[in-house]
């Protein structure tokens, strides 16, 4: 369905929202809109946005880097209340839509919008302890972690975890839920997250060079695990620290893989050393997770948050005719801070 504006819907009701209508940075591709409020179908739910959060596949979105059609509203992750008639009216919800706003599968418009449409099977009942803003901050880093460590790798207590770009949003998720799960997360990172113990600094090296000798990743893993290597692996940067990451497991060690790295920065794999060693690496791209799984992933997030064993990252708020500023922000790398619109607080159109 697409919900901007036609001739024969002029007369439907209306409401703010960011549209993608070019590809490219932030002030040239996104515009602030009135476009009509979206319809449910069968099955659907019509959900008043509260807050929406911005993350960098966002970014790469509002870009043109992923061929959405256009004019298209971007934006995934969202908390907010059903306000359509039927079963869920008047729940709070929260969650992302993993590929929503953009050209794949089904083509749906996103959250960055005072109202957006659902699949009933994409409701995830928002934890009571966050408020709109902290559950809209969780979304796709949190479920992404999620993914990764406990769907993909089984991690297990005791295990160590070897996370790369440990002081992003997605790295923090990941070090909190490995805490939670009684694993030792060993972080990556040019700068030391807080209350982070095992941590290897990188700030003095470049990542972005091939060369896989410009770290001491490999090394400093050894001398945390006494001289045994990582049992798994998160690889949220790629390029040049793939390579070393993937020498830093055991024998038999687990990894998943959520980002290339620049392609003309890319590093070679040692595919001998994964075969000899019986390696197991794993890709995970999020957009094609189905929603109601996503749902789902929530639904084990909250009692996490509802008892305090996770928190929401720092956040930093945007009405939502400020969002070419807050998707700058997060282009600018606002490290460890998660940009969030707030479509019920828009200024009047």
């Amino acid at each position: 369905m697409n919900t901007l504006t036609s001739p024969e819907d002029r007369a439907l009701p209306r409401m703010n929202a960011v549209v993608m209508e070019a590809g490219g940075p932030p002030a040239q591709s996104l515009a602030h809109r009135s476009v009509s409020v979206p319809e449910p179908g069968l099955g659907e739910v019509l959900v008043e946005v509260h807050a929406a959060a911005v993350n960098p596949l966002d970014i790469a979105n509002a870009a043109g880097l992923l061929g959405s059609p256009l004019p298209m509203i971007p934006g995934g992750d969202f908390a907010g209340v059903v306000v359509s008639d039927g079963a869920h009216q008047g729940e709070e919800v929260w969650g992302c839509g993993p590929a929503l706003g953009m050209a794949l599968g089904e083509k749906r418009p996103g959250t960055h919008a005072r109202f957006v449409v659902l699949p009933e099977t994409w409701l995830s009942r928002k934890p009571e302890r966050l408020t709109m803003t902290e559950a809209a901050a969780v979304g796709r880093s949190h479920f992404t972690a999620w993914q990764a460590l406990i769907n993909s790798l089984d991690l297990q207590p005791g295990e160590t975890v070897l996370i790369t770009g440990g002081s992003g949003l997605v790295g923090q998720a990941a070090t909190a839920i490995a805490r939670w799960r009684g694993a030792k997360p060993i972080v990556v990172g040019r700068r030391r997250p807080a209350g982070v113990e095992h941590f290897i600094d990188i700030s003095s090296n470049d990542i972005n060079s091939t060369d896989s000798s410009s770290t001491d990743i490999r090394a400093a893993v050894l001398d945390l695990t006494d001289g045994r290597g990582a049992d798994t692996a998160l690889d949220t940067v790629g390029g040049a620290l793939s390579e070393p990451t993937v020498r830093s497991l055991r024998p038999e060690g687990r990894m998943v893989v959520i980002a290339a790295g620049a392609p003309d920065r890319q590093a070679s794999v040692p595919v001998s050393e994964i075969i000899s060693r019986q390696l197991h690496l794993t890709g995970l791209a999020t957009v094609f997770l189905d929603g109601a799984d996503v749902a789902h992933i929530f639904d084990q997030l909250r009692p996490l948050f509802e008892r305090g064993f996770l928190v929401p990252p720092a956040v930093k708020t945007w009405p939502l005719d400020d969002a070419v500023q807050a998707y700058q922000a997060v282009l600018d790398g606002a490290a460890g801070i998660k940009q969030v619109l707030l479509p019920t607080a828009d200024r009047p159109y």
